[in-house]
This record gives C-alpha cells, sequence and structure tokens, in this order.
C-alpha cells in the first residue's frame, strides 16, 4: 500500500471501498427497489457528510447488474454559476439527458423515432422554460410552471408536458428490446442548494414526474426542507409543526434516516490510520476511537477533516528532528484529542489557548473569561450531584457549556474527554497538552478576536493580533478585587491614535519583524528573536515608541526636533550618582507629538533599519554593572539627525 498523506473526501463509489460497512443497507433498499410498487419516492434522511451519497452509490452499482435503468443528477453542479430560476428546470432536463446516457452506455436506449421525438419535446419544454425566466418578458414564474399553478403558462402545458414523459418512459420500460422494467433517479445533494430551491426541485418532482414506473431516491437534511418552507408557512412553530411535516411526508413516501449509529468507525479509522502510516498500537486505538465518539462522532467527513489536519501535523513532527524524538505515542493520542477539540468544540478549545493548565481552573480563571462561578454552581446544585462536576475546573466548563444549546447537549461528552486526557496522561498533562497545543494552532481557524488570540504564560497576557490588542485597550477590564487582580481602566485611544498605530504595526510586519501584544508593554517589535522595538499607549493619549540605539551612531540617542525623545529606565551606578539608561538596557524612548513624528518618518524608519542591522551585526548594545561607567559620555550627548 502506498503511503498518502490525506483523507480524500469523496463517497464511497463500490463495495470494495465499504469499511463503513454500509452495504447491508444498500442490499436491503435495493431489493426493496426491485419489488416496490411505483411511482415510489425514497428519502435519504441525514445532516451533511452521513453518508448519503456513498450509500445511493452502493445501491446503484447493485441495481445496475437488475433490469433497472438509472438517472443520476448532482443538483448542486446545476446550482453553480446559475441563474436561482433556472436550477429547476436544469435539474429536470438533466435528469432525462443523464438517463438517456446511462441506457445508451448499457446499450439498453432502444426507442423509436417516435419516442425520441417525444424525449426532444421534453428537453425543449425545460429549456423554454429557463429561456422565459431569463428573458423575463412573458411574466412567467419558474416555481408556478414547474408545478403548474400559473394559470395562463402551467396547467396545461405542465400537464400535457406530464403525459409525454409518461408516455416517453412507458415506451422505454415496454419496448421488448430492452431488459429495462424500472426507471430509478438519484437526486444527490439537495442539501447543498439554497432552501428555496431544494424545495421548489421537490414540488416539481412531485408535479412532472409522479409516474408510473419511476423510482427516486432523495439525498435530503429535513432541516433543508423546513428552512424552504418557511417562506409559505413561517417559522416552524409547535402550532405549525405539522404543515411542515405534511409536506415532507406528500413528497416521501419511505424516509430512510442514514445508520450512523451503526456505522463501523473503529475499522474506518484503523484503516484511514493504516493509508496514513501512522501507527498506534491496537491498545490506544480504543483511546482515539473514544475520543472520536465524544467530538465528531459518526459523521465520516468530518472525521476524515479531523484525520487530515492530524496527518498534516504528524508530518511536521516526523520531518522535525528535535520533535520526532520527543513525541511518544501518548503525546499523539492528547494531539489527537486537542485536534478533536478545535473541530467540534471550539469555545472550548479557546478555553485551552486562554489556559492550558485546566485542572487548575479556579476562581481567577472563571472571572477572566467572565464566567459567574457562584451562580454555575448553585445551578449545578439544583440538577443534582454528577461525577463530572465534583472539581472546579469541570464546574467552569459545564458553565461556560450553558450558554450555548449545542454545547449544552455536548455538556457531559465534553467533561467526559477532558477526564479521558487526564486518565491518559496521569503525569505531565500541562506540558504535554502545551506541545498539543503549539501544533494544533497550525489548523486553528477562528475569527473570534474577544477569546481566541488571548494566551497566557506564566503572568503574561498575550493578545493575538492588532485589531485584539487595541479592543482590549479601549474596553479595559474591571477585575474583581476579591480575587487579587488589578484593575485597569481603558485606553484614551482615538480613531485617529489607533490609525497611526496600525500603520506602524503594519510596517514591521513589512521588514519581517515578529509581534507581540500585552496589555502593559504594548506592540513588541523583535528581529531573530531580539527586541527593536516597542510601540505603547498611554493613559493620558500619548504614545511611547521606543527604538533600539544603533551602533552604527555610536550608540548616541538620536534627536527629531518637535519630539519629546528621552531615556526612560534610571540607574545607580556606585558611586551613588543616578542617571537614565536606555530602556531595557538597549532602546530610547520617543514620546508624545505624532504629526511631529509622522513628518519625520523617513527618519524613524531609517533608525529602525539600523536597528535591524544592529543585530544582525550582532553588535547589540549590552549595559552591565561592570560596564556602565563607561557609557555616561555616550548618554550625555546628544545627536541631531538633521545635522
Amino acid at each position: 500500500m502506498n503511503k498518502i498523506s490525506s483523507v480524500k473526501d469523496s463517497p464511497i463509489q463500490n463495495l470494495k471501498e465499504d469499511s463503513l460497512q454500509i452495504s447491508k443497507y444498500a442490499v436491503s433498499l435495493s431489493k426493496f427497489i426491485e419489488i416496490s410498487d411505483t411511482p415510489i419516492t425514497i428519502g435519504l434522511q441525514g445532516e451533511w457528510g452521513t453518508g448519503k451519497t456513498s450509500l445511493m452509490s452502493l445501491i446503484k452499482e447493485l441495481l445496475n447488474e437488475s433490469s433497472i435503468a438509472s438517472s443520476w443528477v448532482n443538483t448542486w453542479e446545476f446550482s453553480l454559476f446559475s441563474n436561482p430560476e433556472t436550477i429547476t428546470p436544469a435539474i429536470l432536463s438533466g435528469m432525462l439527458n443523464n438517463l438517456k446516457e446511462e441506457c445508451k452506455n448499457r446499450n439498453i436506449w432502444t426507442l423509436n423515432d417516435e419516442s425520441k421525438d417525444k424525449f426532444n419535446k421534453a428537453m425543449n419544454f425545460f429549456g423554454s422554460i429557463a429561456n422565459q425566466v431569463i428573458d423575463k418578458t412573458t411574466g412567467v414564474n419558474i416555481s408556478d410552471a414547474a408545478t403548474g399553478l400559473n394559470q395562463n403558462f402551467g396547467k396545461s402545458q405542465v400537464a400535457e408536458m406530464k403525459s409525454s414523459i409518461t408516455t416517453l418512459l412507458d415506451d422505454l420500460v415496454n419496448d421488448e428490446k430492452n431488459p429495462v422494467k424500472k426507471i430509478v433517479f438519484f437526486v444527490d445533494d439537495l442539501d447543498r442548494i439554497q432552501p428555496k430551491d431544494a424545495v421548489e426541485v421537490l414540488e416539481a418532482l412531485k408535479n412532472i414526474f409522479d409516474i408510473p414506473h419511476c423510482v427516486f431516491i432523495l439525498a435530503i437534511d429535513y432541516d433543508v426542507v423546513v428552512k424552504g418552507l418557511e417562506s409559505k408557512f413561517g417559522k416552524k412553530t409547535k402550532e405549525n409543526e405539522r404543515e411542515f411535516r405534511s409536506f415532507f411526508d406528500k413528497i416521501i413516501q419511505v424516509p430512510f434516516t442514514m445508520p450512523t449509529g451503526a456505522y463501523n468507525i473503529k475499522e474506518f479509522l484503523k484503516q484511514k490510520l493504516k493509508e496514513l502510516e501512522i501507527i498506534i498500537s491496537e491498545n490506544n486505538i480504543e483511546h482515539l476511537y473514544k475520543i472520536v465518539s465524544l467530538t465528531v462522532g459518526n459523521n465520516p467527513r468530518s472525521l476524515k477533516r479531523y484525520l487530515n489536519s492530524f496527518s498534516l501535523i504528524a508530518i511536521l513532527i516526523d520531518s522535525d528532528e528535535e520533535n520526532d524524538k520527543n513525541y511518544d505515542e501518548i503525546d499523539f493520542i492528547l494531539l489527537f484529542a486537542v485536534l478533536g477539540l478545535q473541530i467540534s468544540y471550539q469555545d472550548i478549545f479557546r478555553l485551552l489557548l486562554i489556559d492550558h493548565n485546566y485542572v487548575e481552573w479556579e476562581k481567577l480563571f472563571a472571572a477572566k473569561i467572565d464566567l459567574d462561578l457562584e451562580k454555575t454552581e448553585k445551578d449545578i446544585s439544583k440538577i443534582g450531584d454528577s461525577e463530572y462536576t465534583n472539581e472546579t475546573w469541570e464546574k467552569i466548563i459545564w458553565g461556560v457549556c450553558q450558554s450555548d444549546n449545542f454545547l449544552k447537549n455536548q455538556t457531559f461528552k465534553i467533561l467526559e474527554l477532558f477526564n479521558i486526557l487526564r486518565e491518559i496522561v496521569p503525569n505531565q498533562l500541562n506540558d504535554k497538552l502545551d506541545k498539543a497545543l503549539d501544533f494544533a494552532s497550525i489548523t486553528n481557524v477562528d475569527d473570534n478576536i474577544a477569546i481566541k488570540p488571548v494566551t497566557t504564560k506564566g503572568q503574561v497576557t498575550y493578545f493575538g493580533g492588532f485589531d485584539n490588542w487595541i479592543n482590549q485597550m479601549r474596553t479595559g477590564q474591571e477585575e474583581n478585587q476579591e480575587l487579587g487582580l488589578k484593575r485597569r481602566t481603558p485606553q484614551k485611544i482615538s480613531d485617529e491614535t489607533e490609525l497611526f498605530l496600525k500603520k506602524w504595526v503594519a510596517y514591521f510586519e513589512s521588514i519581517n519583524c515578529d509581534l507581540k501584544f500585552t496589555p502593559t508593554a504594548g506592540c513588541s517589535v523583535q528581529y531573530k528573536k531580539r527586541k527593536i522595538a516597542q510601540l505603547k499607549p498611554n493613559r493620558n493619549g500619548s504614545i511611547e515608541f521606543l527604538i533600539l540605539r544603533s551602533y552604527k551612531r555610536g550608540y548616541k540617542r538620536p534627536l527629531i526636533h518637535g519630539v519629546n525623545i528621552s531615556n526612560i529606565k534610571k540607574y545607580a551606578p556606585e558611586d551613588g550618582t543616578s542617571y537614565i539608561l536606555p530602556w531595557g538596557k538597549e532602546l530610547f524612548g520617543v514620546v508624545d507629538n505624532q504629526e511631529t513624528f509622522d513628518q519625520n518618518e523617513n527618519h524613524i524608519k531609517t533608525f529602525l533599519e539600523e536597528a535591524v542591522e544592529t543585530v544582525d551585526d550582532n553588535n547589540v548594545l549590552k549595559v552591565t554593572k561592570e560596564n556602565h561607567h563607561i557609557l555616561r559620555e555616550i548618554f550625555d550627548e546628544t545627536y541631531n539627525v538633521n545635522n
């Protein structure tokens, strides 16, 4: 078996590929179709990615060997680059055309000239509807036309067309020159087109193709039908629920819910890991299977995406000798679990980004994420004790889950997963989670500014990205005094100040610098892991712009006319004399007057470029107790950039 790097997101094409073991359902449905009366419509009901297309493919393969002709139409393909009003006639036309092509491929398209004329007439009819809609000159409403409701155009012509198609298919079935006794139309991906369009297609099928010899197999999600019917019945409520269900029952005579609970996910998982050449021992496969059941569940498409993320990171680890040596099988299991949280429970994954040491979450952490822990504990007490809500961190997760309906239904799955991780990694859980999260961030897609980009290392909080940093500076943070937290008031950041900061942050990025944003130090600019600048708004509305001194200028402090330039850290020599050293031992500060600062933009960029050169040439000035006495002369001098 050749190694692959990813699991393709494509349906099962034949019985040999059936690692989910759904072929028994395909066999049963095929037998049902062969002996069923017609017309009849079977609805394969299931949400996105549950294997509806795979099951239809297996049914089609089984029926191809019988006396049944088939036609497969992918509704989503017809919706691409199409006027919404032309989708339905295009799909109906495609159903007939694909029937013709399938029959030709099997040498069973045996219609005489008269029947072929009927076929062409039907194709022209659907084309005519589409053209009239596009032309906008006839006033024909495609929905009315397709369902036979338009008094001027629809009923008579649609009835005539239905009769013509009925005769056409009768001719095909009754022709002794072919074995066809029944025709099956596979209508796929109705849940990928607009709900309103999906309902229109269903109505058209019912009104035009509800004819003898025909079996329809529809891949559909009931929730899509509900959304598509809201324009007719309004939002679904207990009072009108019967109307929604009646419509569905009118279209679908045989509902079949996808049996995801019976899928052999463990075998599927083992097969895909083998194809990806990710070696996990048999004992630990059980852990992975349990993690899957608690996260993505039995949805095959979600599991494929899950495995692809896991495979990508495994390749990155394998290509790095240092990481590869330090990564054992337990590390991979923990990484797998973290990715499962990332894919299935993004809000909970964010909590780990804030503080991955979840077993130590206490009141301080609850306050940090604005969770009322006292109220949460009272709410938990009302529902009775649970083995999963005894510890504070469990109560915090429970409380977070209650604010979201989906998470609320998954609360105990999430808590069970976190408890399993602690069992799998009884020691060094904190360190191993930190390592797993570093890699999991590679596949993280999250536009949440308020939570996701915030991480904590030691006592320092880091905000990810400029927008999140400014948002935090503007809003401030009122923290609980009882928890020993300092109160931070909002910064006075005007729109002009934000634009000023944003411009310089963009410039730092353009010269390949790494940026770190913190509540106290502002934007810290690093080049080759050395700080070369810092940009920090002050509470009085001014800005500190700090730049590393250049060795090319003799480490002297440059002057910019109209801008207050100073060192901002005092140092007391051993002789008792105090004087000011560069901030952070290496930087000078530029404070106030944005307008004048902008006028000297080229000078500032020169200073920054020289700071980069100072790092490149390994000439960063290091101030120590031993050498500070030789620096007085340098610090007392000024250097005028205009000289």
